[in-house]
């Protein structure tokens, strides 16, 4: 009888043993998963980082600075799902030439960021004074901007807008 206890003393003992090595073999499964946590990526940007992208968004277009207004572009940035960057250039440096002044506001925002890349969804509106004849009138509509990280900067990688011309 003194035999089996010290054998069972002995096993005890090396169990013992085991599990203060973190050695146990018979871990529950949850455990070891709870061990390996998973390390999730950082975000792309954060809140606060894409709406200062937008006041120089909202800056540059407002003062029809065409260089600093691109260079908010990506270089494989796409307008309306078609226009590349070389069309996006001459598409506003047209537009802003045509203008005495311009006053671009967004609203409703929403910003949604991931770890790759941001989507911004907004409405807007373009209040515009052409040359040709003072004209004064004002475009409204919605917008979706997806940025991306590039060179370390903010970038747009796409922009998709409707208006529609109110008097």
């Amino acid at each position: 009888m003194k035999s089996i206890m010290f054998a069972l003393w002995i096993l005890i003992a090396l169990l013992l043993g085991l599990s203060l090595n973190d050695l146990t073999p018979f871990r529950p499964v949850p455990c070891a998963l709870a061990a390996a946590k998973p390390s999730v990526p950082p975000l792309m940007a954060t809140e606060q980082e894409v709406r200062g992208f937008f006041n120089q968004y909202i800056e540059r277009y407002n003062k029809m600075d065409t260089d600093g207004f691109l260079w908010l572009f990506s270089l494989k940035a796409k307008q309306n799902q078609r226009d590349g960057l070389p069309e996006i250039r001459k598409i506003y440096s047209d537009f802003f030439d045509q203008m005495i002044s311009l006053q671009n506001s967004i609203k409703d925002m929403k910003i949604e960021i991931y770890q790759n890349a941001a989507e911004v969804k907004a409405r807007y509106a373009v209040a515009q004074e052409l040359k040709k004849g003072g004209e004064k009138r004002v475009l409204k509509g919605s917008a979706r901007w997806v940025l991306i990280r590039e060179g370390g900067m903010l970038k747009i990688l796409s922009m998709d807008y409707k208006h529609e011309k109110t008097p």
